[in-house]
């Protein structure tokens, strides 16, 4: 195995997948020019620079998975542990995260935009639904 001398020279490798984690802002426009993976598939939080990125993602047919899907299973422990956390239900939570996923991905495909507008538009459409059921759900 040959060992990487720097950030520089790991991004002009080929690789399956690039895992930025634990650093915002790792895609910015020079990265995004020299990346060679084929997805991007992080745990940290705010990946993208700036808004633009997750298109020029796309353009260069690097699939991006947004961060906030990657970091879902955290979420659904923390907001289980609130109730008191139950192992079970917070897995069947956990295990709608893939659904979701692929319905991310597709809905990108219908409406030819970056993933991660898709992933913002279906956050979106799931909180006006939410907002729209509670105010039947109170009489509001």
């Amino acid at each position: 195995m040959r060992v990487v001398a720097n950030r520089a020279e790991l991004l002009a490798h080929h690789l399956d997948i690039y895992a930025p984690c634990a650093l915002g802002g790792a895609l910015d426009d020079d990265t995004v020019a020299t990346l060679r993976a084929s997805i991007v598939c992080g745990g940290a939080n705010n990946q993208l620079a700036h808004p633009g990125i997750e298109k020029l993602l796309a353009d260069r047919g690097i699939l991006y998975a947004p961060d906030y899907v990657v970091n879902a299973g955290g979420v659904i422990q923390v907001s289980d542990e609130l109730a008191g956390f139950n192992f079970e239900r917070a897995q069947g939570r956990a295990a709608q995260i893939y659904g979701t996923t692929r319905q991310i991905f597709a809905l990108a495909d219908t409406e030819g935009v970056p993933p991660a507008v898709a992933a913002d538009r279906l956050a979106e459409r799931r909180m006006s639904e939410v907002g729209r059921l509670r105010g039947i759900w109170l009489g509001g």
